[in-house]
């Protein structure tokens, strides 16, 4: 696979940018998180006005200069990640930006404006890089995303199987999303191999993204261990997606594919289609409660509440929310809802 320590860094907000695009046109992918605690930047908080805090704390190392990017992708997957690309653009950041736009209803139209817009990514990052996207480098960085995907698929099985903590592996993917994929297959595959996780209350976590393992850390040290989830820093991060086809309209229409195919975040999909994601990954990995975390701000998660309760009561598996949590009240959420699970299931 190809040397990618001197390939520009394209970094990534959102969920809906194929690396293998990236990596196809010579780049290396970089996603942005931003993280749960902190404090948050008055100009940061000034430019994006009531945004999500983790977008806030975002914003703040973006403009700090924090990581070193040449180039800045955002995705439209939330009204605070297209605040921020608006406060950028309006602000003249001089760095190359783009906006990926894509679609959610699954229509002949819909299918059309992805393919555009996947488009419109290969060739910004052809820009930023100087190389577009021949059969071989889109071949080579399929199969090295693929490797991505059987390493994280093991991983999946090692925390099911309580030998691997939910927070090191969290850890691990967010780390991947930065990562050349041979690193970041031999990073994943590497977490919790000499570990074990086993004997607390198996958790499932729905509700806000993660920006970072601090909460799954906390929850953890009171006597959980988180198997699953199905935000999208987690399990359902667009991470070891790859698409083995012959030129570049054939992977783009494959990608698409794949796009309408996976269930989206609250923001994007119906409350029904999240509920049933959920209970489905609780239920295949043996949780024993699941937890619903969201941060004030992102509102999203709480329409999917009602549909989550009534499709995990019908399988009897608890289920607390803590909503609406402060930027500086994470940790403590965090503890209040282990105790919460733990009174639920030892009653």
């Amino acid at each position: 696979m190809e040397d990618y320590s001197q390939a520009p860094v394209i970094a990534v907000i959102g969920n809906d940018a194929p690396r293998q695009l990236m990596l196809a046109c010579g780049a290396r992918p970089y996603r942005l998180t931003g993280s749960w605690t902190g404090a948050v930047d008055p100009r940061a908080q000034e430019l994006l006005g009531a945004a999500d805090a983790t977008v806030t704390r975002l914003l703040a190392d973006l403009l700090a200069g924090r990581d070193r990017i040449d180039a800045l992708v955002v995705c439209n997957d939330s009204q605070a990640h297209l605040r921020l690309f608006y406060a950028l653009r309006a602000m003249g950041w001089e760095t190359p930006l783009h906006l990926l736009d894509m679609p959610r209803d699954d229509t002949p139209p819909a299918r059309r404006f992805a393919a555009s817009q996947y488009r419109a990514l290969v060739d910004f990052c052809a820009g930023v890089s100087g190389r577009s996207p021949d059969a071989a480098a889109l071949a080579a960085a399929a199969a090295a995303e693929l490797a991505v995907a059987d390493a994280l698929a093991r991983l999946r099985d090692r925390r099911r199987h309580g030998r691997c903590a939910g927070a090191p592996a969290l850890e691990a993917a967010l780390a991947a999303s930065r990562l050349a994929p041979a690193e970041a297959a031999a990073l994943i595959d590497a977490t919790g191999a000499d570990e074990s996780a086993a004997g607390g209350i198996r958790l499932h976590l729905t509700g806000s993204d993660h920006p970072d393992p601090a909460v799954y850390r906390r929850l953890e040290e009171r006597g959980c261990v988180i198997v699953s989830e199905d935000h999208d820093t987690g399990d359902g991060a667009w991470l070891g997606i790859g698409v083995d086809a012959g030129d570049v309209e054939d992977v783009i229409a494959g990608l698409v594919e794949r796009h309408f195919a996976r269930v989206a975040s609250s923001r994007a999909a119906s409350a029904s289609e999240r509920a049933e994601l959920t209970a489905r990954g609780a239920t295949s990995a043996g949780a024993d409660a699941v937890v619903a975390l969201i941060r004030d701000l992102d509102e999203a998660p709480l329409w999917d509440l009602p549909d989550q309760e009534q499709a995990l009561a019908e399988r009897g598996v608890p289920f607390v929310v803590r909503s609406r949590i402060a930027p500086d009240h994470a940790l403590p959420e965090a503890e209040a809802a282990a105790e919460l699970v733990e009174a639920g299931v030892r009653r």
